[in-house]
């Protein structure tokens, strides 16, 4: 996907691979007629359970969501800002790979690696564990947090504008599967 307004630098840790790969794992399953990742198997209609299902736009650990469903930007991006030019960036150390999959396994990844490629949720940087839907339109859960299913946006596009698909998707898992 093309850099946008959520895009922002943050470090990659083990904490946020391990999140990226659980992520994808849901969207591994087949989809249902509403295009959400479905567990178990395919059926003609959806369950009592299904129907009852609330999307949401966000995740919130601590409280409400400050943004609310639709929103354009976070408040401390500016949408006006001058556009082009160049950025220069310091990165102490060194890399030998830009391939997240085998980041920590093998080699040294790049620094800022992050802000090439997209992920389901992104967080917001004014806001204690709140996560918003970037590739993902929204995100459910069931009460007792046992899964969670998570609904692509028709809008992702890779930098060519092919849209991102689950077969994207499952790519990406088998590739963090084996080289991780």
């Amino acid at each position: 996907m093309s850099h946008n307004a959520f895009a922002h630098v943050a470090s990659l840790t083990r904490r946020a691979v391990l999140g990226a790969l659980g992520s994808l794992a849901v969207l591994l399953w087949p989809r249902g007629r509403d295009g959400s990742a479905r567990l178990g198997t395919a059926r003609a209609q959806p369950s009592a359970a299904e129907d009852k299902r609330v999307w949401r736009h966000g995740l919130s650990l601590f409280g409400d969501l400050k943004y609310p469903p639709g929103f354009k930007h976070f408040d401390y991006v500016n949408p006006a800002a001058p556009k082009g030019g160049a950025v220069r960036m310091i990165a102490l150390g060194t890399f030998d790979n830009f391939n997240i999959a085998v980041a920590g396994v093998r080699g040294s990844i790049a620094a800022g690696i992050d802000n090439i490629y997209d992920t389901l949720m992104t967080s917001a940087l004014d806001e204690v564990s709140a996560e918003y839907g970037l590739l993902a339109e929204a995100v459910t859960h069931p009460d007792d947090f046992s899964s969670v299913t998570y609904r692509l946006r028709p809008q992702a596009r890779w930098h060519d504008g092919r849209p991102v698909t689950v077969e994207d998707v499952i790519f990406s898992f088998e590739a963090f599967k084996k080289h991780s």
